[in-house]
């Protein structure tokens, strides 16, 4: 039997030195609308290797992991799963989903979610067909792109395609959300003039704070946010650093939620950790995938863990202590835990 990380407790609490009225406000903040528009709130393989990881994949099975999730605050949590080009297979992933998550009725809400189309190929139908499985987000294509449009990681983007804007139009038509985490600019830009409802960037970051293909330059913020859209700030190790700061943790995270926010409004940010429950960075070494690299960066080592923002379970609460700390308001504060997101999700779903 695999053994798996614990959901509560596996590293030791972040530091925010919070005094007595700080926490209160967090604890109240918490107890209301708190969204991830983008986590994997499974528990990985621990250890995870390369042979763990594989026999994982084998099973098929995911734990999700219901006590850190009851402990969280979240009241929704769009929940990914990993990139997988077989249709069949994802159908098969929204249904485990849907079993584990019949096994507890406290906790978020948790809605199944793609991080692309690729599986579909170029057969339209298969969208209704995921929908139907419970899919309510997906994103229009990876960092490689598909037949729908250009991803992040290609040298040129050519935009996005006929088919591709058909495939706007038939999520719009559904009521599952349209997601430009991993699209590249130039088709973002045309998705987003083309979707007739709110779009989203569930998972990233702004470029202007680190010169990553993954994070995104101002105009793409500026158009998800011309839908009425949100940009859910991640925190994947290595994802969302800052320019001149070797750390990667709650600060250099929360930088990203702060030049958004001036940049396109507070009504137009919240938060897509991208976390999962357990090793993330070994994860990536177990799986055999390289980060992208960052020009000029090449060389940076990759971070064991986002310190503060590590898991699903720990990231809201301590997004909303750094807030607090720094003195934003409390009604923007709850529009960046989840009322900018499920503003978004009560317009696009059906």
């Amino acid at each position: 039997m695999i053994p798996y990380a614990a959901d509560i407790d596996r590293l030791p609490p972040y530091p925010l030195d919070l005094d007595d009225g700080q926490r209160e406000r967090v604890d109240r903040l918490l107890s209301g609308v708190v969204v991830s528009l983008h986590d994997h709130p499974v528990r990985l393989p621990d250890p995870i290797t390369p042979e763990s990881w594989a026999e994982h994949t084998r099973v098929g099975t995911e734990h999700i992991g219901h006590a850190g999730l009851n402990e969280s605050g979240l009241t929704i949590v769009l929940a990914s799963s990993l990139v997988e080009p077989d249709q069949d297979r994802l159908l098969r992933w929204a249904d485990q989903m849907r079993a584990g998550l019949a096994v507890s009725t406290t906790g978020p809400r948790l809605l199944p979610a793609l991080e692309d189309l690729g599986s579909i190929g170029t057969d339209l139908d298969g969208i209704p067909a995921l929908y139907a499985a419970g899919i309510r987000s997906s994103g229009l294509a990876y960092n490689a792109g598909n037949p729908l449009g250009g991803g992040l990681g290609q040298p040129v983007d050519e935009g996005l395609t006929p088919l591709g804007r058909q495939a706007v139009g038939v999520m719009n038509q559904l009521g599952m959300l349209v997601d430009l985490a991993h699209v590249g600019d130039r088709t973002s830009i045309e998705a987003a003039a083309a979707s007739s409802e709110p779009v989203v960037i569930s998972h990233a970051g702004a470029r202007a704070r680190w010169p990553s293909p993954r994070m995104k330059p101002d105009d793409v913020l500026r158009a998800v946010a011309a839908t009425s859209g949100v940009i859910g700030v991640e925190a994947a190790p290595g994802s969302t650093r800052v320019e001149g700061r070797l750390e990667h943790d709650l600060d250099a995270v929360m930088a990203h939620v702060e030049y958004i926010a001036e940049l396109v409004g507070v009504d137009h940010v919240g938060l897509g950790p991208d976390t999962f429950f357990g090793d993330h960075a070994g994860l990536y070494a177990a799986a055999g995938w390289a980060p992208q690299p960052v020009p000029g960066h090449e060389g940076l080592p990759l971070p064991d863990h986002v310190a503060g923002m590590e898991n699903p379970a720990e990231a809201p609460r301590n997004a909303a202590g750094w807030l607090v700390r720094r003195g934003w308001a409390d009604a923007d504060i709850a529009k960046v835990l989840g009322g900018n997101a499920e503003r978004v999700l009560g317009t696009v779903l059906r």
